[in-house]
C-alpha cells in the first residue's frame, strides 16, 4: 500500500525574487508537480532509444522512431498495481539481452517511496509494460555492509 500524499497540479502565484525585484522565481518542485527524464540507447542490441520521464507527477515511458526523430510516450498512471502517486525523479535502463529484452524503470515520489514497472519491447518498439511494484524505500543511515 503506498503512501504517497496528493499534490495540486495547479500552478503557485509566481513570488518575486528579493535578488532581482520584478522578475518572478520559478515554482518550487513539487509545487506543481516534479519533472525529470532519463533516456537509454540501444542501437547496438536491435533497438533505438528508451526514454523514461516524469512531467507534473505522472510517469511515462517512450520509444524514438528514428535518431533524433519523435517520440511516442505511453503515459504509465494507468499501468496497475502499486501506482505511483507524486512521482518525482526517474530512472530507465535496458536488459543486457538482443531486442526483446526487458526495460526497467524506477520512479522515486515526493513522499520517497520508490516503485518499478518493466516494460517489454521488440526491437526499438516499447510493446506492454507489466504492474507497478512497490519497492523498499530509502532511510537515513541504510548501508551496504551488515
Amino acid at each position: 500500500m503506498s503512501t504517497d500524499r496528493v499534490f495540486s497540479l495547479a500552478d503557485p502565484e509566481p513570488v518575486s525574487d528579493a535578488g532581482y525585484p520584478g522578475k518572478p522565481k520559478p515554482p518550487r518542485p513539487g509545487a506543481n508537480g516534479c519533472f525529470d527524464i532519463d533516456t537509454v540507447r540501444q542501437e547496438g542490441a536491435g533497438g533505438g532509444a528508451f526514454y523514461a520521464a516524469v512531467s507534473f507527477g505522472i510517469p511515462y515511458v517512450g520509444d524514438e522512431s528514428g535518431p533524433g526523430g519523435d517520440i511516442d510516450w505511453d503515459d504509465l498512471s494507468d499501468e496497475g498495481g502499486a501506482v505511483p502517486v507524486g512521482a518525482c525523479g526517474v530512472s530507465i535502463d535496458v536488459g543486457p539481452g538482443g531486442p526483446g529484452s526487458d526495460i526497467f524503470i524506477d520512479v522515486i515520489t515526493t513522499s520517497g517511496t520508490v516503485h518499478g514497472i518493466t516494460c517489454n519491447r521488440m526491437g526499438s518498439v516499447i510493446t506492454f509494460c507489466g504492474t507497478w511494484v512497490q519497492r523498499a524505500t530509502p532511510t537515513p543511515g541504510d548501508t551496504l555492509t551488515p
